[in-house]
């Protein structure tokens, strides 16, 4: 009666021993400490199969081996000094037989081994036997352990399933919120932030701003450099950008160099909150336009700042990121303000743009635009050419003024558009001019060339093609460029120039007087005449200080031997004052105003 209780006393004490614990070393060492008491066994030992990063493992593989987990009483020395390389071996052969359990007798002991299912084995060793009855009762209690271990194995199989499985949905949530470049968040996350911020803004009763930032200049290091020192330029200005903010600010980044900040910790006082922002936005300016040391090369950029304040829920986040980058824009075309402050107007004027822009691409579809012609004449009253000028038939508004459509056209690659359509319906109308016989003193019709125009690539290739399709002499074309936008690319302007000159076409400077004047820079233009401007011509009779700027002009002409035509004539007191001072050709009001090119074959005879 006394050894069955005492072996139910053991068998109890074991399982008990196992417990509930999910964790498996802890587990099996508490098995181990109390099985060593309870079988008197001078050492115990459990071998798992485990794989190649020695992780317990309970669907095996061919990679998984048996190696040993833990024994109790356990040494610093490990394994190597606890078991000899027969207990291994022994291990080994075990868990390889069919058998579940046995004895196995050495010089140093008995060796009661048993099998932990397909994964494992347990190893009891003892100096004596283990009575008959006490050896019985331990199957039970060996199922017991195998199958906490399983479920242990399985537990943790499963836990590192569920942590993988967050992991790759934190992966793939950061990937869908943030840029993958310079890590700030993206379009649609900071929306997100916003409406957030609106709502505490609302509840906090404080002020917020929005803030879109863009570089200027980042698209030529992209172009020339490459985008790999691009990528280095955007990711030290976003860290710059955090450095010049606080910890509270959101930042994100779209549209390329597009950056987004919110900053919706302010005092409600707009004075205050105005001040505090203003101070922001001078530090980012600042650490934005600082040079970038690269190992490419020093680098720097400039940018342009557009700004919201929101102080309640009457805007979504949409529209308040929307107007900043309005602001943004509309900083950007003035230049001169490196910030602004959004204003409803501003929307108003990009509405304006976007209709024109998208009826401009109209109206070159439905050939709206036509050349008009101021014609030009010399002193004595002879027509020597005609300036070619866009004019934009609106079905429904009538005449546009150019003074709107223009800039728009120029801002956009519509104005390269615009151009070609004048340089071919201008050597059109020379072939027809001169199917008509033109008069010995009538020379050339000039047309106007935009900044962008000029700096196309195929430029010249266009100009001489145009000219050999409509079969006109090259002397007949000639081309008008301001000063100013030849200073972008000056040599390849120059260049380009002088292929046109050798074969044929020349160029006259518009607008003389109001940009880049400079004996040193006419001297390298490939040009033959100087257009002086109307500003210095209207009333010309009048003031001495333009009397003076003209005489200048004619002289510097004279000086690299160009000729002058004088632009915006409206007076016969202008004209005799232009004789007086060596100027003997004349655009204007005076002789003529613009007129179709019905008029213009009407008008020189």
């Amino acid at each position: 009666m006394n050894t069955a209780m005492n072996i139910m006393s053991i068998q109890h004490q074991l399982v008990l021993a196992i417990g509930e614990e999910t964790d498996l070393k802890k587990m099996i060492y508490q098995f181990l400490h109390l099985a060593g008491q309870c079988l008197n066994a001078t050492n115990s030992h459990v071998f798992i199969m485990q794989d190649q990063q020695n992780t317990p493992v309970y669907q095996l593989t061919e990679e998984d081996s048996l190696q040993h987990f833990l024994s109790f009483p356990s040494r610093r020395d490990g394994i190597n000094t606890l078991l000899s390389q027969n207990l291994e071996q022994l291990a080994n052969q075990f868990f390889e037989s069919d058998a579940t359990s046995g004895i196995i007798e050495q010089s140093s002991g008995l060796y009661y081994v048993f099998k932990l299912g397909h994964f494992g084995v347990f190893i009891i060793e003892r100096k004596s036997a283990l009575s008959r009855e006490i050896q019985s009762s331990l199957p039970p209690v060996i199922n017991k352990l195998t199958n906490s271990c399983i479920a242990s194995i399985n537990y943790r199989t499963m836990l590192f399933e569920i942590n993988m499985r967050k992991e790759v949905e934190e992966q793939i949530r950061y990937q869908a919120t943030h840029d993958d470049l310079t890590g700030l968040y993206n379009r649609m996350e900071v929306q997100r932030c916003l409406t957030k911020a609106i709502e505490d803004t609302v509840t906090e009763k404080k002020t917020g701003y929005v803030l879109s930032i863009n570089l200027m200049n980042f698209k030529n290091i992209n172009d020339a450099i490459g985008y790999h020192v691009g990528d280095k330029v955007l990711r030290q200005v976003a860290d710059r950008i955090k450095k010049s903010t606080d910890k509270k600010t959101t930042i994100a980044i779209f549209n390329g160099h597009e950056f987004i900040l919110i900053i919706d910790h302010l005092p409600a006082n707009k004075m205050k909150s105005q001040l505090i922002i203003g101070d922001i936005i001078a530090e980012i300016i600042h650490t934005i336009e600082r040079p970038f040391e690269l190992s490419e090369g020093s680098f720097s950029l400039s940018c342009f700042i557009g700004y919201e304040r929101f102080t309640d829920n009457k805007k979504n986040a949409q529209d308040i990121i929307k107007n900043a980058s309005i602001a943004m824009y509309e900083a950007f075309k003035k230049s001169k303000d490196k910030a602004l402050a959004y204003k409803s107007i501003m929307s108003e004027q990009l509405n304006d743009h976007i209709r024109y822009t998208k009826e401009i691409k109209q109206a070159l579809i439905n050939n709206d635009f036509e050349l008009h012609y101021q014609p030009q004449f010399d002193h004595l009253y002879n027509m020597v050419g005609a300036e070619a000028l866009l004019r934009w038939n609106h079905p429904t508004r009538g005449y546009e003024s150019p003074a709107v459509y223009i800039p728009i056209a120029e801002e956009s690659d519509l104005i390269i558009d615009i151009g070609n359509y004048v340089l071919e319906q201008a050597c059109r109308d020379i072939k027809r001019l001169r199917q008509r016989t033109l008069p010995a003193f009538f020379q050339q019709i000039s047309i106007n060339i935009s900044a962008k125009q000029l700096a196309k690539r195929d430029f010249v290739s266009n100009v001489i093609g145009m000219v050999n399709k409509y079969q006109i002499p090259p002397s007949s074309l000639k081309i008008e460029i301001t000063e100013s936008i030849m200073m972008g690319n000056l040599e390849r302007s120059i260049d380009g120039l002088n292929t046109l000159l050798k074969f044929g076409v020349t160029c006259a400077i518009d607008d003389f007087g109001t940009g880049y004047s400079s004996l040193a820079y006419l001297k390298r233009i490939p040009a033959s005449l100087l257009k002086i401007d109307r500003s210095f011509v209207t009333d010309i009779h009048l003031d001495q200080s333009n009397k003076a700027i003209i005489s200048m002009i004619i002289q510097l002409a004279k000086s690299v031997n160009m000729e002058v035509i004088a632009e915006g004539v409206e007076q016969e007191q202008e004209v005799s004052c232009l004789i007086e001072l060596g100027c003997y050709q004349f655009q204007g009001y005076y002789f003529s105003r613009p007129i179709t090119f019905n008029d213009l074959l009407k008008f020189k005879h």
